[in-house]
């Protein structure tokens, strides 16, 4: 019927009005293009909707990219949401349909009513008809002492209900914090003895003299990350060494600090040791006795780099504002760091997590810039962000402790991240990350 067609289309312009689809184009798109197509009484393919929203050619291999199946994912837990929250009090819904691309209004689900009280003189529930003058006595009794012992009962499970209210209004509700350490990709960190180390990626600076011999700037190189590494280099360019000075000093992104606030909410809810260090100062042998969780940059990552994407099916870019799959080709570049974007930009929030070489277990939160590393913290310390994750997650149910990795696509501006969006999940082999020797003991269920 043209009623229902065109509240289709209003419900869909009330979702693009209502900012729950983010500030992401794409979204809108998909969404527009689903609702015109269920319009035009058909179910488009999932090639169709690489071409005609996301703009891909006709080689596109849908078998061997998931970025329509993720947008759409991510579309019906944006609309789940925005039922859950805004929508609703509207009367229908528009429901992506699971398992194929198509849109459709659904009544909104009705909260089951009260029994609503009689009014005042009205007959109740019929109870058992008086017994006849002339029957006896003692045929009387039994049926007072049925009821009785009913009433009893009744009176004793009110009792045990209001012990049990009284009980739960005594002990205070779970605070956001602890609802996120609960989930399985915290419990492998938090629910044992052993204490855990947050590494912060950090940069390590050196000077650059002028001819006077004073220092006349400081240098970031991504090879030198150390006093070390800078003594190997003078060692190696003897030219070099009346040109750079050890200052011993470190920075740290601006965003480190908003995101490790987060982050450490969730673990001290453990009541278990937490040691902080930065890249720069991480002790090899730490590794293996600690749980691990990295928090900065990909390009702080230092001697967590190699472990990190020795089992991952992406690649960093010299600039490390860029990544690769290795497997389908795809590049996701950041646009953080481009001079000539102004206002929204795009960024990459990573997160991964792993056994470790000693029944520990890693948890890498990281960005290619500072956007993407504080949306990757949000998802990992937001209750609700971090159930999403959760269902989104390859090998979920697998017996074994999480080992996989994530990429999210985030809009960003200035620093803040305002929108994101999964756009690669993959497992990994955390025998092949510490050389095929290791063998984790399964998590018993």
């Amino acid at each position: 019927m043209q009623e229902d067609l065109d509240a289709l289309r209003e419900q869909a312009r009330k979702i693009e009005r209502s900012g729950a689809l983010g500030r992401s184009r794409s979204y809108v798109r998909l969404l527009q293009f689903l609702v015109e197509s269920s319009l035009n009484g058909r179910t488009p393919k999932e090639l169709e909707i690489a071409i005609e929203v996301f703009g891909k050619g006709p080689d596109f291999d849908p078998s061997q990219d998931s970025m329509v199946r993720v947008y759409a994912h991510n579309l019906r837990q944006k609309l789940d949401h925005h039922y859950a929250t805004a929508g609703r009090v509207e009367p229908q819904q528009l429901v992506l349909a699971r398992g194929e691309y198509r849109v459709s209004l659904t009544a909104a689900p009705v909260e089951e009513a009260a029994t609503a009280p009689a009014p005042e003189g009205a007959p109740t529930d019929a109870a058992p008809p008086p017994l006849a003058s002339s029957a006896p006595a003692e045929i009387a009794r039994p049926a007072r002492r049925g009821r009785l012992a009913l009433a009893a009962a009744a009176l004793l499970a009110l009792g045990i209900a209001v012990g049990v209210v009284a009980d739960s209004a005594r002990r205070p509700a779970p605070s956001p914090a602890q609802l996120v350490a609960a989930t399985p990709i915290w419990s492998a960190v938090l629910d044992d003895d052993k204490p855990i180390l947050v590494v912060v990626g950090d940069y390590y600076i050196f000077g650059e003299l002028n001819e006077q011999g004073d220092i006349n700037r400081m240098v970031r190189d991504f090879t030198v990350n150390s006093s070390k590494e800078l003594d190997d280099l003078m060692m190696y360019h003897p030219n070099m060494l009346g040109r750079y000075m050890d200052l011993d000093l470190t920075y740290l992104p601006r965003a480190s600090a908003f995101a490790l606030v987060d982050v450490l909410r969730v673990l001290y809810t453990s009541g278990k040791p937490v040691r902080i260090v930065t890249t720069s100062e991480l002790n090899v042998a730490d590794l293996k006795s600690n749980h691990v969780v990295y928090l900065g940059l990909l390009s702080a990552l230092g001697k967590l780099e190699d472990f990190v994407f020795s089992s991952s099916q992406l690649v960093i870019g010299y600039t490390y504002d860029e990544l690769r799959n290795v497997d389908t080709g795809e590049t996701y570049t950041s646009e953080a760091g481009i001079p000539e974007v102004h206002g929204d930009y795009r960024d990459y929030g990573f997160i991964s997590t792993f056994p470790g070489p000693g029944g520990n277990q890693f948890v890498i939160i990281a960005g290619t810039r500072d956007a993407g590393m504080m949306q990757a913290a949000h998802a990992l310390s937001d209750p609700a962000f971090i159930k999403s994750v959760d269902a989104a997650r390859p090998n979920r149910g697998v017996r074994q402790p999480p080992a996989f990795e994530m990429l999210y696509e985030v809009t960003g501006s200035g620093r803040t991240n305002l929108d994101a969006m999964l756009v690669h999940a993959a497992p990994l082999n955390y025998q092949q990350i510490w050389g095929g020797n290791f063998l984790h003991a399964e998590v018993q269920p």
